[in-house]
């Protein structure tokens, strides 16, 4: 995983404007890779359906990096060549396997892109995929029922 972490934060400054030159902004970086190897390595160990508590701790953990993605994606919105999209694209996931297939997929490009402002935007795909997962473990309505039995 340190292997993984340290050629991303490699090679990703490299043709990256100046960029990540910045203290900042290199922390940015360096937390945005952290968490995107981490879910990686969660993927990896996890089954069909991942452990609840585990779950939960890997979408408080994707929590924390919010405000570094989105210094990330700020970054890769300007970089020369690197052309970003949002909004209801592709087809999403809609299981765990197909969440980790399409992560494992993405993460083996980022390892072997050469180009670091292709790689930026093979990461920001990444978070937008631990994004995903983060809204999938966030509590939602089930039922509800009251001693009076009126609703």
């Amino acid at each position: 995983m340190d292997a993984m972490k340290a050629r991303m934060t490699a090679i990703i400054p490299r043709d990256s404007e100046g960029f990540f030159d910045d203290p900042k902004e290199s922390e940015d970086l360096q937390i945005t890779v952290r968490i995107a190897c981490e879910f990686f390595a969660f993927s990896q160990r996890s089954n069909d359906v991942p452990e609840l508590g585990d779950a939960e701790y890997m979408a408080g953990t994707i929590r924390s990096g919010l405000d570094w993605f989105f210094s990330i994606a700020h970054t890769g919105g300007i970089l020369t060549g690197l052309k970003l999209q949002s909004g209801f694209g592709p087809r999403l996931p809609s299981t765990f396997s197909e969440l980790k297939a399409s992560y494992d997929s993405v993460f083996h490009q980022v390892l072997e892109s050469t180009h670091s402002v292709k790689m930026i935007g093979l990461l920001l795909s990444l978070v937008q995929m631990m994004f995903l997962f983060m809204t999938v473990y966030f509590p939602s309505f089930l039922s509800f029922s009251s001693e009076s039995g009126s609703d």
